[in-house]
């Protein structure tokens, strides 16, 4: 479980005394990861204890706390890891750019740490090259909610794996599936083709292909208004079916358009969530990447929770985004070099929570 007193201890005395855990040393860096709940967005402390912002879309490292108008060459700091534990705290130079400071960033946050595939300036292709590890992210998005000992905690792993559970073993080889990833229009995030949506099994609007964003800085997965449209009426005539008697409508919260009383939908709650149509994402490789409801209610309030898709604007390219919500306690393995995406099935269907890696130094 996170305890971040040793590890700050021991930062500490490594960047004081200059000491040999400053250089490269050909082993996975790992950092806690924690959602924001004001902006729902993802940081890592990895500016000298100082958050920065998970963008899997970002093509660069961007601080707010340089006063150069061109870039800057910083130390970031993370701790080396045997997919298990952390090990020891590593500093390496990084080259940033600067950037005046955004106002939707999280309090406290001092840039954002872009981790795109195909650049050369993002996090992740600066880590593979000091510390001599795959171009490769294992990355565990915690939600914003609460553990036996405090908020939830994720957690990434620049050069991306092992992910190892206690006692449940190294989580990068259990997946549930994968799929290449595919380029889209010269953007630098991570994007995966579909063959299309299904609901509880049905497929919705016309069939072919789907290009799929995987986004940490939207909140909630977004769809274009022409494939938002069959993904609500085949949701409605699911949700209205004898399959699921407990979903009783209420009124609508935004962002979101159907919102259901969850007094009554707790009593089909499950380790999956709560008990509502299922949602796959079909995916081009012949996988599903199958969204049940821990990964599709969004609880707004006590009395209230909302099937968490938005409609984007009619113009959005790709027409489809999956925001972080619908990443949330699940691991996602996104191999740069191979081009590939592998992921689990939602954690906590088996017992388990982004949270439950053990950020205990390691003896």
């Amino acid at each position: 479980m996170w305890n971040p007193k040793p590890l700050l201890l021991v930062i500490s005395l490594c960047i004081s005394a200059l000491s040999p855990c400053t250089v490269a040393t050909g082993k996975p860096l790992v950092s806690a990861v924690t959602k924001d709940a004001a902006t729902k967005l993802y940081t890592a402390p990895l500016k000298a204890g100082s958050p920065l912002v998970l963008d899997l879309s970002g093509a660069a490292i961007s601080l707010t706390t340089c006063s150069s108008t061109t870039g800057t060459v910083t130390t970031l700091t993370a701790n080396a890891t045997n997919g298990a534990n952390p090990l020891f705290p590593v500093s390496f130079p990084a080259t940033a750019t600067c950037a005046p400071r955004q106002p939707n960033l999280p309090a406290g946050a001092v840039g954002v740490a872009g981790l795109a595939p195909s650049t050369q300036s993002s996090l992740l292709a600066q880590v593979a090259r000091t510390q001599r590890v795959a171009k490769k992210l294992a990355l565990c998005l915690p939600s914003d909610g609460k553990t036996t000992s405090g908020n939830s905690v994720g957690v990434a792993i620049y050069g991306g794996g092992p992910l190892i559970f206690p006692d449940r073993g190294d989580f990068t080889t259990q997946l549930a599936g994968t799929a290449p990833l595919v380029g889209f229009n010269g953007s630098p995030g991570y994007f995966v083709s579909a063959t299309g949506i299904a609901v509880e099994g049905t497929r919705i609007g016309k069939p072919g292909p789907l290009v799929v964003e995987l986004s940490t800085t939207s909140p909630y997965t977004a769809l274009r208004p022409d494939v938002y449209g069959p993904l609500v009426k085949a949701w409605d005539q699911a949700a209205s079916g004898p399959n699921f008697p407990w979903m009783q409508r209420v009124a609508a919260v935004a962002p979101f358009e159907r919102c259901y009383n969850s007094t009554k939908l707790s009593v089909s709650l499950s380790l999956l969530g709560y008990g509502v149509p299922g949602i796959d994402l079909v995916l081009g490789s012949g996988g599903n990447y199958s969204i049940s409801g821990g990964n599709s209610m969004v609880q707004v309030n006590t009395n209230t929770a909302c099937l968490g898709f938005v409609k984007a604007a009619a113009g959005q390219k790709p027409a489809a985004v999956l925001g972080g919500f619908q990443m949330e306690n699940r691991l996602l393995v996104l191999d740069a070099e191979k081009r590939t995406l592998g992921f689990t099935l939602f954690l906590n269907g088996v017992g388990l929570s982004c949270s439950n890696f053990n950020f205990t130094l390691a003896a």
